[in-house]
């Protein structure tokens, strides 16, 4: 039983990092085009040598993007917010969470940490269709299709 639940996190891991990796890719380009709406050589030097690079973190685009008052005053800015910060707090549980072997099983994947605290946070279909939700919304409101 133990291997098909490892089985079923990978699947769900995987799934996560990489929609978020997408959202993040997504994210950094609409910045680049916040600072320069038009192509040129400029604009790619920001987005390739700056914007996406290991030294602009998921939260530093994030918090860039919540800084700036032209997308706070988006309609759809506090739900973008939202679905920006819960796609990274489901990518860094997947990325550095533990499995809980004992509590889990198919239905309700058990994950933990004891970074800073203990706490924990239970993976299941419900938590899968949320982040799913989120990571759709978030590609359509950018002019991405998935």
């Amino acid at each position: 039983m133990d291997k098909k639940i490892r089985e079923k996190l990978d699947l769900i891991r995987g799934e996560v990092v990489s929609s978020a990796t997408r959202v993040e890719f997504v994210l950094g380009y609409r910045l680049r085009k916040y600072f320069f709406p038009k192509s040129n050589n400029k604009a790619t030097i920001l987005f390739w040598n700056v914007i996406n690079t290991p030294y602009l973190t998921f939260d530093n685009k994030i918090s860039i993007y919540e800084s700036l008052p032209y997308f706070k005053k988006l309609k759809g800015y506090p739900n973008i917010k939202k679905s920006l910060r819960f796609i990274q707090r489901a990518r860094n549980m997947m990325a550095h969470w533990d499995l809980d072997e004992k509590k889990s099983d198919l239905k309700n994947i058990f994950m933990f940490t004891l970074v800073g605290k203990y706490r924990k946070v239970i993976i299941n279909d419900s938590f899968v269709e949320d982040y799913r939700k989120h990571i759709n919304f978030l590609l359509k409101e950018f002019g991405y299709n998935r």
